[in-house]
C-alpha cells in the first residue's frame, strides 16, 4: 500500500516560488496542503490553480513557531503516515537521487518515526545566469546550514513533538537523513519585497528606516530576523567565493558553513 506523507506548506506572500515548491513536492511523491499565514499577493491563487487544498492560519506578527505547532495539531488530525512541516523557499532533496516517499518508507519499515533534514542554504550570486528562469538551476552556490530540524514525522499518537525537539525517548531517528534546500532569496528584486513584507508586518518597520527608528520600533516578542537589512543589494546578492559550488555530477554536497550568509539577527 502507498505510503501517504503530507507536506504542510506554511506561505506568506511567496507567489516567486510557491509553484516550484509544490511541483518539487509532487515529484517527490508527496500530499501538499498549503498553510496560508495571511497572504496578500497571487500565492493562494497560484496554489488553488495547482489544485492544493488551503488552510487558513494568520497569525499576528508572524509567529512562525506558533504556525508550525498549529499545523503538527493539524497533521494528527488528519489521515496520513507521515507528515513534514516546512516553509515555501525550502526544497526537497535526496542523497541516493531516490524520492523522499522511498526514503521514508524505508525508514518506516525498519521501525523509525522520524527522520532529520540537513539543510543547505543556497544565496544568488553577482554571476549568476538570469536567463534562466528555474532558480533551483540558476543558483548553484551554497554554505551548510544545520542539520537541527527533525521535521519528517510518523503520524503516532504516541509522539508528542513541539517544533523540532521530542521528549526524551519517543524518538527513533533514523540514521539517514534528507535534504532541504534553502532559498531564503532567488534575486535581488525578489529578496527586497521579501524582506519589506516581513519587516512591516512583524515590526511596522520600513526598509528606509534609520538604525534608532527600527530600535525604537522594534517588537522585542517575535523575531530578530531581517533587523539589519536595508535595500543595499549585498544583502540579498552576494559575491560566489563566499561558497560552495554545487557538483552536478557526482552528487558530493560538502557539509561546510562557509559563509552564513546575512542572517540578520
Amino acid at each position: 500500500m502507498k505510503m501517504k506523507i503530507i507536506a504542510f506548506i506554511i506561505v506568506y506572500n511567496e507567489e516567486e516560488i510557491i509553484g516550484k515548491c509544490i511541483k518539487n513536492a509532487r515529484e517527490q511523491g508527496l500530499d501538499i496542503i498549503v498553510i496560508d499565514n495571511g497572504c496578500t499577493d497571487r500565492t493562494i491563487k497560484i496554489a488553488k490553480s495547482l489544485g492544493i487544498p488551503i488552510f487558513e492560519h494568520k497569525t499576528e506578527k508572524y509567529r512562525v513557531h506558533e504556525i508550525f505547532r498549529w499545523a503538527i495539531s493539524k497533521a494528527k488530525s488528519i489521515g496520513c503516515d507521515w507528515y513534514t512541516v516546512k516553509d515555501a523557499d525550502e526544497i526537497f532533496e535526496t542523497y541516493d537521487g531516490r524520492k523522499v516517499v522511498e526514503v521514508v518508507n524505508e525508514a518506516d519499515g525498519l521501525g523509525y518515526n522520524c527522520m532529520r533534514f540537513d539543510m543547505y542554504e543556497f544565496w544568488p550570486t553577482v554571476d549568476d545566469d538570469l536567463s534562466i528562469k528555474d532558480f533551483t538551476k540558476r543558483i548553484q552556490y551554497y554554505s551548510y546550514l544545520s542539520s537541527r530540524r527533525v521535521t519528517m514525522i510518523k503520524n503516532d499518537p504516541l509522539i508528542h513533538m513541539d517544533i523540532f525537539t521530542f521528549p526524551e525517548g519517543t524518538a527513533k531517528e533514523s540514521p539517514n537523513r534528507l535534504i532541504f534546500r534553502h532559498y531564503k532569496f532567488i534575486s535581488l528584486e525578489q529578496g527586497r519585497k521579501k524582506v519589506k513584507d516581513r519587516l512591516n508586518r512583524i515590526h511596522d518597520i520600513k526598509l528606509s528606516d534609520t538604525k534608532q527608528e527600527r530600535t525604537r520600533k522594534v517588537n522585542k516578542q517575535v523575531s530578530k530576523q531581517y533587523l539589519e537589512f536595508t535595500d543595499e543589494s549585498k544583502f540579498y546578492v552576494l559575491e560566489k567565493d563566499m561558497y560552495q559550488r554545487l557538483n552536478k555530477f557526482d552528487g558530493t554536497w560538502i557539509k561546510e558553513k562557509v559563509f552564513d550568509g546575512w542572517r540578520g539577527y
